[in-house]
């Protein structure tokens, strides 16, 4: 009897993925945010700072960045539009070379919200903070 022999697959590592909570935040990761926001939406940020970093396994190229922030900036824009749709939320978002930015206003609380994803070619950083 003959047993067929399996080729041991590659595994790919897709990436490995960080969080920082606004209390673990370091003072460069806010004076970043807010640098940032200040330039984006001419508002500093006002605390509940995040920091999200994603490796990617392998380096992308400048097609597949080109991709990502379109899907990101997708993604955004369509959540952002239906908070807008059911709750009046206001918001703007915008892309420039790799990064990719809104800031939003909550239509229930007033409360303003900045995000800002930086994308290179060995994975993002994602900051987010409240204005």
């Amino acid at each position: 009897m003959k047993f067929p022999v399996l080729a041991a697959a590659p595994l790919l590592v897709l990436g490995a993925v960080s969080s920082a909570s606004a209390d673990t935040v370091t003072a460069a990761v806010r004076s970043e945010a807010s640098a940032l926001a200040r330039q984006y939406t001419g508002r500093v940020c006002q605390g509940d700072y995040d920091l999200d970093t994603d490796r990617y396994g392998k380096p992308l190229n400048a097609a597949q960045l080109k991709a990502k922030r379109t899907a990101i900036y997708n993604d955004w824009k369509e959540d952002l539009a239906e908070d807008a749709r059911e709750d009046g939320d206001t918001y703007q978002i915008r892309f420039q070379d790799n990064r990719v930015w809104y800031w939003k206003r909550d239509g229930k609380n007033g409360e303003r919200e900045f995000k800002v994803v930086i994308l290179s070619p060995n994975g993002e950083r994602e900051l987010s903070c409240q204005l």
